[in-house]
């Protein structure tokens, strides 16, 4: 017949459905969550970004939250720990007041560890 004698295999990186007859039908996988896709292959979202499988390009994370490079969920955005004087509510760190329920001077001989 008139098939193909060999089969070429597509560039590194690329896939292609079987019965393909084209470089142009080779294409790169899907990206995993936390990459994206460019023109040239997946790569790694970076800080206080996130993406899910497959995307195109990274979201961001809400306002004053980060994250580590890859994360693949919104969920791994988190607020950075309040630094001395803070304390963490739903939507940050607050300052310290005089009458906040959220902060309170540990006594003497002792110490308080952040909690999320």
């Amino acid at each position: 017949g008139d098939g193909a004698s060999s089969c070429t295999s597509c560039a590194e990186g690329k896939v292609a459905a079987a019965g393909s007859t084209s470089a142009d039908d080779c294409e790169y996988a899907p990206c995993s969550a936390g990459d994206y896709m460019t023109a040239s292959g997946c790569q790694q979202c970076g800080e206080n970004t996130f993406s899910g499988d497959g995307a195109s390009s990274c979201d961001s994370c809400p306002e004053d939250k980060v994250s580590s490079a890859g994360s693949s969920s919104v969920d791994d955005c988190y607020y950075e720990p309040c630094s001395a004087g803070d304390f963490m509510t739903d939507s940050g760190c607050q300052q310290c007041g005089e009458n906040d329920s959220g902060c309170q001077q540990c006594g003497e001989n002792s110490f308080s560890v952040f909690q999320w």
